[in-house]
């Protein structure tokens, strides 16, 4: 018995458990945050398996299960997250509960290829690539984000930011509208840093000759015949 938990609809693999005990799949479901999109999957083999999933919010919950090569889908979607959990302790326990609680429909997939882990995984990593994706494009920075970019523009440039992406991942991940923020921002900053440093430097400069002004020489000067 395996049991999988994958986020961000199949982007992430968050924890791979052989041989999980009843106190493993309940403390697992309770640590997720259900907000967010997950899959926890509980296999015995390829064509043994149950994957409950979803999130609490515009997804919704489901539960689907394969055995002897028959897929099924749950029929009417559970509503929480103690459900779930109670699916994947009656699918561990192999009491036969689950099926004769909830109702599921099915349809014979003896033609199609068995379930393969890798493949699962795959699928799901492109699927959660793409939504992703789509969800990216219109992602902006908060203000206090332009604001930590503007100030420390220069810094990030040479030496990067692990939570400012670089403008290559920006654009290979389609965060178009960040990639243009960005440019702008760090645009502004340049510039804005060139005129302050400038400025800083002629201030100085011309503090440096205010002093030298102020010398009185006058003294050195009878001294070596400048005097007249």
């Amino acid at each position: 018995m395996e049991l999988l938990v994958l986020s961000d609809y199949g982007l992430n693999e968050e924890l791979k458990l052989k041989n999980p005990s009843k106190s493993d799949i309940i403390s697992t479901m309770k640590s997720i945050n259900w907000n967010l999109f997950h899959q926890v999957l509980l296999s015995k083999n390829g064509s043994d398996w149950i994957e409950v999933g979803g999130n609490l919010a515009e997804d919704g919950l489901s539960v689907m299960y394969e055995k002897n090569n028959e897929q099924f889908v749950i029929d009417n979607p559970p509503s929480n997250i103690e459900q779930l959990t109670e699916i994947l302790l009656s699918y561990l326990n192999n009491d036969g509960k689950l099926y004769k609680k909830y109702n599921f429909t099915g349809e014979e997939n003896s033609s199609k290829p068995k379930w393969n882990e890798k493949q699962f995984l795959e699928d799901f990593i492109k699927e959660g690539t793409n939504k992703s994706f789509e969800t990216n494009k219109n992602e902006k920075y908060e203000l206090l984000e332009i604001i930590q970019l503007f100030l420390l523009a220069p810094y990030y440039f040479i030496i990067g930011s692990y939570r400012f992406k670089s403008f290559k991942r920006l654009k290979e991940e389609k965060y178009n509208q960040k990639f243009k923020q960005k440019i702008i921002v760090y645009l502004l900053s340049f510039l804005t840093w060139s005129l302050f440093i400038s400025y800083s430097i002629n201030k100085k400069e011309q503090e440096w000759l205010d002093e030298i002004d102020k010398i009185d020489i006058s003294d050195w000067g009878k001294k070596h015949g400048y005097d007249k």
